[in-house]
């Protein structure tokens, strides 16, 4: 059967009968008169139930058709649509339903799926399963391509059609994995022509491989540019997405409208039918593109487009302003890209159903839409893994938002019931009535900050939740809700990020957001100064700290004097600021440009004032740009207002994960967080202790790091600032491996991870917070938190190691295991991670047997080392090492451990024979007056393994954490029952590896148990 012509039809009863037919054939049973529905929706004329599907699980859907009110709007009110005829499949027992939602008078077709069944789990629980409030919906019908669609309800016919079988054909996430695979294709396409290159990933980075000839002419062309290499990616991922923009007017109908017509009438596939006429297409981009992009970009007499030229139509096209088509250097460069590299993408865009709105996480059209740009993002930086940069999933970015804004509304209030009104308030939008009178100017008022705004998802995220509070207490017109996202985005939301395509999609998502509320086409703001590229860490270039250059007062001629608007001749902070106020909303594309150079102009010379003439580093400023740069970012000037006024009201965000070398920020900036910590440094610690930096006093900070900021000692200092400078109300695990539908919380990430929402004031005594494992991402909000409380604001063990946040039954275990006992590091002679770089050192590895064995991580077990290896190592090399291994008797350990392996310790002691352990192994030496096999037993215990549950979060074993481990100082006496144990368990692992020791192991943590004087009480614990 055709689904192509069904699909892409004016909606017909019949014709999707069919079809359904062919997908579920004996499964499906339509009524011969279909039953009338009663609704009391304002959304529905009138509904039909049409039939039932019984699918292969024994679950039931419900098909209804709806005739659509006259005054509802089919693209945009998915929630109404959706929810009308809840109760009705509800309560006949149908486990969802298909909705067919349609107008005569119009061609489009809205398909609904929604779903909800209890069942009995494999643990006999009885369960829901459901897409909750989801709607997994498509936009059909005449003018709409649907490959998707079709692609999805072919799927379908082929699936086992179950329940999880209709949930996974119209998942949003399936289409969007679609779609970015597809665009990531697309991109690598046009970068292999061009470059004759790939990126190809060689175990955990990614590699440039050369693969084909390069394009001569384009790299001739780019070869002006310092790396002309990157210029190009650079290009090309600006030049497509420029055209998903236009993806989006399309749908808008704002291109290729008739010079007499109006607005929204222009062509849905304007940008396909300019190519398919274009004479010469391997030009397009510079014959006809370009000119496209300049008309967006300048005011022209009633929007008279020069593409007119081209066919002989007098064609509207919006000036837009913005920023996202100005021609820049790139765009002056000729860049022949073969046709069918255009067409190829161009049909891809062509087969996917572009939608205006940003979703909710529980509103989900099958289409692409702006938040799906964020994804984008992430698939495009070829190394966003190693530059810790991950996609946040919506519903952990709508749940953070929603807490700092109730945490910002509720600062200096006390009284329980107008906090409770107020969170009502936010997560509901519906007016309390204890709600404080201030609520709308403080929503106003705020101050919101990423500083490493990514792809825009938490300021794109707290603009919808500003709005939507905003527009409850207001009441609001069309024309009103577009003058309040505007005022929100120029007063509340700020951001930076060190990578230049971040903040051009997150530019191009708030633009798309004013666009959706537009009926006409209007000029949107320039955001240059708004959200901006800069290292947020850095404020200081050259080895000169330019923070307080905000400070100065110039009174000299001005270095701008062409530029004479609000420009007099001793221009100073004071005019700078008012200056960047107004460029945000000026249209006039030469004022604009004139005001953006005196700008950077003036910070340029206030820069090489604060710094003298030093002529490397003045020749170094010229070429920078100090409002878009990767070596620094202007905190004090560029944000001075807030500054200067305390800081921040919210500071949210995802900052990236990533190991940084100690030095690479002035650790007198960031004291907790730089240089005093153990192990390998990490950059989400900085952003941590940065976001604190420039909160406001009682502000809000919530942010989304690694778990080892919970209890791993080489955060301990990033913790001490927390628990004596803050006042935390929320910590949230993720496990890494949490069972949610999604999958991991962030796709490719090998951590666990936490949400900390903490207030910039200094706790009281009693330091309260709420600290909850949560596994689920459908019930973000349903969180049944344990409450933790701590009598000081922070507590150090003996060694200096800080208060781990976990709970207090768990810490006064700890706290006992520490008392009377000497950490491991004491009791180690030396240390190392294995005796040789599995990767650096592999020229030295050998298939064929020498008489040295080369050992693994994955070689050592719990009592013993593997007898069989397949690899050696060459005759000679690092022979010294060989035989202190043969004189000598060390406690080595697995290296990589994960989180949730059965026991995180693979422990054994050395055999002394001709060998060398790769880096994934660590290897101890034990002092001479501790016994070996005593500290063997102890570190496989079950108690040990507890505590490090408790005390790391990290993936691997560290030897830094190996050193905390508190070690029982026990009597000869004591450990002899210990040491014989271990040497039955080491013989009969010997003879063979799969013997059962667990009776043996059962006594030696009885014995260590008495080692630690632990209760039953607290044996129990552990032991759960």
């Amino acid at each position: 059967m055709n689904y192509k012509e069904v699909i892409e039809s004016r909606y017909n009863r019949q014709s999707w009968q069919l079809l359904l037919h062919d997908i579920f054939g004996s499964k499906i049973k339509f009524w011969n008169h279909p039953s009338s529905v009663q609704t009391s929706s304002p959304f529905a004329k009138q509904a039909f139930w049409l039939g039932t599907i019984t699918l292969s699980d024994g679950q039931t859907i419900a098909i209804y058709e709806v005739e659509l009110a006259d005054n509802v709007d089919i693209e945009r009110n998915r929630r109404g649509i959706r929810d009308m005829l809840l109760t009705t499949w509800r309560n006949n027992g149908n486990a969802g339903a298909f909705m067919f939602c349609y107008r005569k008078s119009e061609s489009v077709l809205r398909f609904s799926y929604v779903s909800e069944a209890w069942k009995f789990a494999e643990d006999g629980s009885y369960q829901k399963e459901t897409t909750d409030a989801r709607r997994f919906t498509y936009l059909l019908g005449e003018g709409h391509r649907s490959r998707t669609a079709i692609q999805q309800f072919e799927r379908l016919r082929d699936s086992g059609l179950s329940l999880k079988d209709l949930t996974k054909a119209f998942s949003v996430d399936a289409v969007s994995d679609m779609f970015f695979d597809g665009y990531k294709k697309q991109y690598e396409n046009i970068i292999f022509y061009i470059t004759g290159k790939r990126m190809v990933k060689v175990g955990s980075k990614w590699e440039e491989r050369l693969e084909g000839k390069p394009c001569q002419h384009i790299m001739q062309q780019f070869s002006r540019f310092p790396n002309p290499e990157k210029a190009i990616r650079d290009y090309v991922k600006k030049l497509m997405g420029r055209l998903v923009f236009l993806q989006f007017l399309q749908k808008k109908g704002w291109l290729g409208v008739g010079i007499h017509d109006e607005w929204g009438s222009g062509d849905p596939e304007f940008i396909q039918n300019l190519f398919k006429d274009c004479p010469d297409k391997d030009h397009f981009v510079n014959k006809v593109l370009n000119l496209l992009f300049n008309d967006l970009n300048t005011e022209r007499k009633d929007d008279l487009s020069k593409l007119s030229t081209l066919n002989s139509q007098l064609i509207k096209i919006p000036y837009l302003n913005g920023g996202l088509f100005e021609r820049e250097a790139a765009d002056e460069m000729e860049f022949p890209l073969p046709a069918k590299y255009m067409q190829s993408l161009l049909d891809f865009f062509a087969s996917y159903n572009f939608t205006i709105d940003e979703n909710d996480p529980d509103d989900a059209e099958v289409g692409v839409d702006p938040e799906m740009l964020g994804r984008i993002f992430e698939n495009l930086l070829e190394d966003n893994k190693d530059k810790g940069a991950f996609y946040t999933p919506k519903e952990i970015v709508s749940y953070m938002c929603r807490e700092s804004l109730i945490a910002y509304l509720q600062t200096g209030i006390e009284d329980e019931m107008t906090k409770e009104a107020i969170r009502q308030f936010v997560t509901t939008h519906q007016v309390q009535e204890h709600l404080p009178e201030n609520t709308d100017q403080l929503l106003k008022d705020v101050k919101i900050c990423d500083p490493a705004i990514g792809s825009g998802a938490f300021p794109m995220g707290l603009l919808k939740e500003l709005f939507l509070c905003r527009t409850a207490l207001e009441g609001i017109s069309q024309h009103q809700a577009v003058e309040i996202k505007k005022h929100i985005i120029q007063q509340n939301v700020y951001g930076v990020d060190i990578e230049r395509g971040a903040v051009d999609i997150a530019r191009l998502r708030f633009w798309l957001s004013l666009i959706v509320d537009e009926e006409t086409p209007q000029a949107l703001p320039n955001l240059d100064f708004k959200i901006m590229q800069g290292n947020s860490l850095i404020e200081s270039y050259g080895g000169f700290d330019l923070s307080r250059i905000a400070g100065k007062t110039v009174g000299r001629p001005s270095t701008s004097t062409q530029y004479v608007i609000g420009l007099d001749s001793d221009l100073s902070q004071k005019n700078l600021q008012r200056l960047l106020r107004e460029y945000f909303s000026v249209t006039d594309h030469q004022k604009k440009a004139t005001m953006r150079h005196a700008i950077n102009a003036e910070v340029k010379t206030l820069i090489r004032e604060s710094v003298g003439g030093i002529p490397t580093f003045l020749a170094k400023l010229e070429q920078l740009d100090p409002s878009a740069n990767q070596d620094f970012f202007l905190w004090h000037t560029w944000f001075k207002d807030i500054i200067d006024k305390g800081g921040f009201d919210i500071v949210i965000g995802n900052p990236p994960y990533f190991q940084v070398k100690k030095g690479m920020v002035n650790k007198n900036k960031y004291p907790y967080s730089e240089g005093k910590d153990k192990g390998k440094q990490n950059v989400y610690k900085l952003f941590v202790e940065h976001s604190y930096n420039i909160l406001s006093t009682n502000g809000v900070c919530t942010l989304i790091t690694q778990s080892s900021l919970m209890c791993d000692s080489s955060s301990q200092y990033t913790r001490e600032l927390l628990l004596k400078k803050t006042t935390i109300s929320q910590v949230i695990e993720f496990p890494k491996v949490a069972p949610h539908p999604g999958g991991q919380l962030f796709k490719g990430a090998l951590v666990a991870t936490c949400i900390v929402i903490y207030r910039k004031t200094t706790p009281t005594k009693e330091h309260v917070f709420y600290l909850s494992a949560h596994n689920d991402l459908t019930t973000l909000e349903n969180f049944d938190f344990a409450q933790l409380s701590q009598q000081t604001p922070i507590d150090f063990y003996p060694e200096g190691y800080c208060f781990p946040l976990i709970r207090r039954q768990d810490f006064s275990i700890i706290e006992k295991m520490n008392n009377g006992t000497m950490f491991l590091g004491k009791m180690i002679q030396s240390s190392s991670q294995g005796d040789f770089n599995l990767t650096n050192e592999s020229f030295c590895f050998s298939t064929k047997p020498t008489d040295v064995k080369m050992y693994r991580g994955c070689h050592v077990h719990r009592y013993y080392i593997d007898n069989e290896v397949e690899e050696f190592i060459l005759g000679g090399y690092k022979n010294d090492i060989v035989q202190n291994n043969i004189k000598n008797r060390y406690i080595v350990c697995q290296q990589i451990s994960g989180m949730t392996d059965k026991r995180r310790f693979n422990v054994a002691i050395t055999k002394q024979d001709k060998c060398l352990f790769g880096n994934s192994v660590n290897k101890l030496a034990i002092c001479r007056e501790h016994n070996p096999f005593y500290i063997l037993a102890i570190i496989n215990s079950q108690v040990i393994d507890w505590y490090f549950r408790k005390t790391s979060t990290n993936n691997h074993v560290n030897i830094y954490e190996l050193e905390q481990l508190p070690i029982p100082e026990a009597s000869q006496e004591q450990q002899k029952p210990i040491v014989e144990l271990i040497n039955r368990i080491m013989e009969k692992k010997q003879s063979n590896s799969s013997a059962d020791i667990s009776l043996l192991e059962r006594e030696i943590d009885r014995l260590v148990y008495k080692l630690y004087n632990l209760t039953d009480e607290e044996i129990g614990v552990i032991e759960q």
